[in-house]
């Protein structure tokens, strides 16, 4: 451990990963990507919540036009449901779904009522966004409910929950009302004919108010939240399949992930080209100005110098080029998924600016780690392969730490400069969290026992590899020392042999011509030429071995 601190160079470490962060994910990232409430893509959840991804839906649903209530209630369905409902009325077979007792008798008065409201449906942003029409998805069987005409004309357009919420003050609303009502009528004088009519019409108007707050006392608001949930489930459902399933959605889905892949590969790749020139000139720039310091300088010496610390910089790109195409590569594949990964997010809860960035940087380095995971480039041993898992882990953990500090700090540090002072502090954290975290991986006695105890693991291939590694390194030490003995080999016959097989146009000549030189050299092999089976049977022994 002590000898693992000694080599580990924090300051170098540390400045690194600061020019990594400040480039990329405080730099470049702010540049490149405008994170916003809700993502790039409209979804049903967001734009009910009047948060709008493209600025062409949210101009439609402002253009959807008034709600007119006619348009509503003359359509078709609205029309023939009316008349079954009237025939089943005059039938005394019609139900009040709303109430707890009962059919509707011939003789109550009856409306059709619209369970979820007609001008909810028609103001829906959902709705609008689906692109289905209002008028035929109210008028559906589902919706559609014929209940005693009080209830209808109290519930109004309110929804379901905003009518039972409000019921119990509308009962005694009502009370209060009919009880001032019948104290009139109590001291009304009927000494005339005059007086005995105004006393009936109030009489009867407390009647027809009695029998309207029966029916508001007789609603059973489990039944209306039945109805009005089985309504909801299937409106909706119809606008999500609509709406999920259109070209419009996948070709918007589509649009934004490539252009966030586009614009993660164009971050990092331009991370690694300003993290390198920021390398060299940090080196060569002090030694050229050193070079003239106390000496007269000379213009063409020094556009020389600089021409010459200009053109190492080119080559150190060019020797990183196929590490920039692969880091392209795979931010590409990062940004693409982190993209859809946001919009199905927001189909059911909508996503902060911080949470965008997340996504975007937890799937930058997903990318990494399944890549090095399940292709393994450098072939590294369990322990070594599941150490590096864990440093992309901890530099994810930094930077993604380092963006909510960015995000809390940014309302506090509002003036001049505050943004940048912002982000190099962000990036200074992330560093240092990172680097502390992989110190801990690199140097902690328990991690060194877990990456130990992973690279015992092995497969009976790797054991039979291994196995072999050091047979062939003596038969390389072996033949080493017999090349230099001088053997009686004929240099034509040789040459001649090369040639012939050289010139072989098959497998099967190549086979014939190896197996005769075998048979006429008495050279013993444990399998049969030119038989499959007998080398598979071969290998498999080796490995069981």
């Amino acid at each position: 451990m002590v000898a693992t601190t000694a080599s580990f160079d924090w300051s170098e470490e540390l400045h690194q990963l600061l020019v990594k962060n400040l480039v990329t994910s405080f730099g470049l990232d702010f540049l490149l990507f405008q994170d916003k409430k809700g993502g790039d893509v409209d979804t049903i959840h967001n734009v009910r919540q009047g948060i709008w991804a493209t600025e062409a839906e949210k101009n439609r649903y402002e253009q959807r036009g008034d709600y007119n209530s006619v348009d509503y209630h003359k359509h078709p369905d609205y029309i023939a449901k009316g008349r079954e409902d009237k025939l089943q009325q005059h039938n005394d077979q019609l139900e009040d779904r709303y109430t707890k007792t009962g059919n509707l008798n011939r003789n109550s008065p009856r409306d059709l009522d619209h369970t979820i409201s007609a001008k909810e449906i028609h103001n829906d942003a959902g709705r609008v966004l689906s692109g289905l029409s209002g008028e035929s998805l109210a008028n559906q069987g589902s919706n559609l409910n014929s209940t005693h005409s009080s209830i209808n004309r109290t519930k109004q357009d309110k929804s379901v929950e905003e009518f039972l919420g409000s019921l119990p003050n509308t009962i005694a609303l009502r009370e209060q009302e009919l009880s001032k009502l019948q104290a009139k009528l109590d001291t009304m004088p009927q000494a005339n004919s005059k007086d005995q009519h105004a006393y009936r019409e109030l009489e009867a108007s407390i009647k027809q108010k009695e029998e309207s707050l029966d029916q508001l006392k007789n609603i059973d608001p489990d039944k209306m939240r039945e109805l009005d949930q089985k309504a909801r489930a299937q409106y909706d459902s119809q606008i999500n399949l609509a709406y999920y399933t259109s070209t419009k959605f996948f070709a918007s889905t589509l649009s934004s992930a490539t252009s966030a892949g586009f614009r993660m590969g164009l971050r990092e790749s331009l991370g690694i080209i300003l993290a390198e020139l920021w390398f060299e000139l940090r080196s060569e720039i002090p030694l050229v100005l050193s070079k003239y310091k106390g000496k007269g300088t000379s213009v063409v010496a020094l556009l020389d110098d600089f021409k010459r610390v200009f053109l190492q910089v080119v080559e150190r790109i060019k020797k990183r080029f196929k590490d920039i195409l692969t880091t392209f590569k795979d931010s590409f594949i990062g940004g693409f998924f982190a993209s859809i990964t946001s919009t199905i997010l927001n189909a059911f809860l909508t996503t902060t600016k911080l949470w965008g960035k997340i996504i975007r940087e937890s799937w930058n380095n997903l990318v990494k780690i399944i890549k090095l995971a399940f292709f393994n480039p450098d072939n590294l041993s369990l322990g070594q392969l599941s150490k590096a898992c864990f440093k992309i882990v901890a530099l994810s953990t930094g930077v993604i730490i380092g963006s909510v500090l960015h995000s809390v700090l940014a309302s506090s540090l509002a003036f001049p400069f505050g943004a940048e002072i912002n982000s190099f502090i962000s990036a200074f954290v992330g560093g240092v969290i990172t680097l502390g975290l992989n110190y801990f991986l690199d140097s902690s006695p328990s991690m060194q026992k877990l990456w130990t105890f992973l690279d015992t693991i092995k497969s009976k291939h790797e054991k039979l590899l291994d196995y072999y590694k050091p047979i062939n390194q003596e038969l390389d030490a072996y033949l080493v020392n017999l090349s230099v003995i001088e053997f009686n080999f004929d240099a034509n016959e040789i040459a001649l042999f090369v040639n012939s097989l050289a010139d072989t146009n098959s497998e099967l000549e190549r086979n014939i011509m190896l197996t005769k030189q075998l048979e006429q050299r008495d050279i013993k092999i444990p399998f049969e030429m030119g038989k499959k089976k007998s080398l598979e049977d071969w290998v498999l022994k080796l490995c069981d071995d």
